[in-house]
């Protein structure tokens, strides 16, 4: 098999903006990150809690980042320092899985990116929109990969 020059083969550090539902989902997410053969040491998974209250009860995740819209202030500005540093990060791609709220999104909107992949979003932010029947995070990660590898 020759060199690949598709869009997927050209990323390596990533980041994944996902809906918290649990701990064993975020496991779910780690595992597939690596089932496409990405380092999850590159990679970091932005999880979104409802309330501030929520992000404080869980414990630190490895390549997790938790945020609530809540950590914002009366301007708009992110308290959340850990956040802060990894929306400030450059990445190869920004993968969303949720429609991400207002303040929020304006923040990931300020990331550096190379590309923006968003599935079954209604947002048209992204450079790429995805639309999948399947919502297990193996298969909207693996969707995303094989549709990108078919892009040039």
């Amino acid at each position: 098999m020759g060199i690949q020059n598709n869009i997927w083969s050209q990323l390596s550090r990533g980041l994944f903006v996902v809906k918290y539902t649990s701990i064993d989902e975020l496991k779910k997410y780690r595992e597939a990150i690596k089932a496409v053969n990405m380092n999850i040491h590159d990679c970091t998974i932005l999880a979104i809690v409802d309330t501030k209250k929520e992000k404080n009860t869980l414990g630190e995740q490895s390549n997790v980042v938790f945020v609530s819209e809540q950590e914002f202030n009366l301007f708009g500005v992110l308290k959340n320092e850990e956040a802060k540093n990894t929306v400030n990060r450059a990445y190869d791609v920004v993968l969303y899985t949720v429609d991400v709220p207002k303040r929020i999104g304006k923040l990931l909107n300020k990331t550096k990116k190379k590309l923006s992949v968003g599935v079954n979003c209604t947002s048209l932010a992204q450079n790429v929109n995805l639309k999948t029947e399947v919502n297990s995070p193996e298969h909207l990660i693996n969707f995303a990969k094989q549709t990108l590898e078919k892009i040039t």
